[in-house]
């Protein structure tokens, strides 16, 4: 047994959850960085949603970043693609919601 194998989950649900973990890092990132943006500002519209509904919309959009992920290892590269991964589906997600 070679030593990166022992750093890698396997084709597991601990593996999966992991990547699900980081994409919903990612999603959630997303909706938190422009209201760190206005920190110093106070919010004059309150039509921003609830944390949970933001939280729930993560988790279900962030499963297929962990389901394409869920075959790549447990590593600090990988994980900071699933991150990626959950930011571009909630750019997506606003963008059709745009459109």
């Amino acid at each position: 047994m070679n030593k990166t194998s022992q750093l890698e989950l396997g084709e597991t649900w601990p593996r999966f959850a992991a990547h699900w973990i980081a994409a919903c890092f990612g999603h959630f990132l997303k909706v938190v960085l422009p209201l760190i943006n206005d920190w110093p500002f106070p919010l004059t519209s309150h039509d921003f949603p609830r944390w949970w509904s933001v939280l729930i919309f993560a988790a279900v959009t962030s499963l297929l970043a962990a389901i394409i992920n869920a075959n790549l290892p447990v590593t600090a590269r990988e994980l900071l693609k699933s991150a990626a991964f959950g930011f571009a589906l909630n750019a997506t997600g606003e963008a059709l919601r745009i459109a």
